[in-house]
């Protein structure tokens, strides 16, 4: 096996299991007291437990992207697609079974935990869907703009206006739709995990130039 599809295998294997986990664990919302700086006094920010693993995907498909075009990403976003629809559906199935008296998590406790409703699947396919090819159709224009130059510009503007779409669909569709949340509840967490996840795509920018360099000095030059 070449050099260059064993790291595919690798990239692609850290975007799948990221992606992957945090579909499962998006449903828990948890509160991240966020200092004060300069002259913002201490605030609050209501958050999906699923954003602490997604700065990996950030990384994965912008580096995918870059050194596999187009293609590497669409090739590894369908299959992560097919998979979290196994996971779901699987874990339907499990939640379906009946926990022995002796068992160590019952029902009641498994289904809190991983019964994701309809409306948490739907919305978290479509918008994984949606974000993701958004992404990397982004990226590839900007990196037709400015070739191999401006890395930062690729990862960062692609990811501003993809997770914009995608956290806002998500969980619109998740908690709004369903009539969980308001639309004032629905604003407050979205706009707080966009933020997020906007400050986490400039804050691993050099993250992905480090990245970027190991995989260069790893492939040699000649291959990419």
């Amino acid at each position: 096996m070449h050099r260059k599809e064993r790291l595919y295998i690798i990239l692609a294997g850290f975007f799948i299991t990221n992606a992957i986990l945090a579909e499962i664990v998006g449903g828990k919302i948890f509160t991240f007291n966020i200092p004060p700086l300069l002259w913002f006094t201490e605030t609050t920010a209501n958050l999906s437990v699923g954003v602490l693993v997604w700065p990996v995907v950030f990384i994965m498909t912008d580096i995918i992207n870059e050194y596999y075009g187009i293609a590497g990403v669409r090739r590894v976003t369908l299959l992560t697609i097919v998979l979290i629809s196994y996971v779901f559906v699987a874990l339907f199935f499990m939640g379906e079974t009946r926990a022995a008296s002796f068992s160590a998590i019952n029902d009641e406790n498994f289904n809190v935990v991983f019964g994701t409703s309809q409306s948490i699947i739907i919305g978290s396919l479509i918008a994984f869907a949606v974000g993701q090819f958004l992404d990397f159709f982004i990226f590839h224009r900007l990196k037709m703009m400015t070739g191999n130059s401006h890395l930062w510009l690729r990862a960062t503007g692609s990811t501003v206006f993809s997770q914009l779409i995608d956290t806002f669909i998500v969980l619109y569709i998740a908690f709004v739709v369903p009539g969980k949340w308001t639309n004032a509840e629905f604003l407050k967490v979205a706009s707080s995990n966009y933020l997020y996840k906007l400050a986490i795509a400039v804050a691993v920018t050099p993250v992905i130039y480090l990245v970027h360099a190991i995989i260069d000095n790893y492939l040699g030059r000649e291959e990419h």
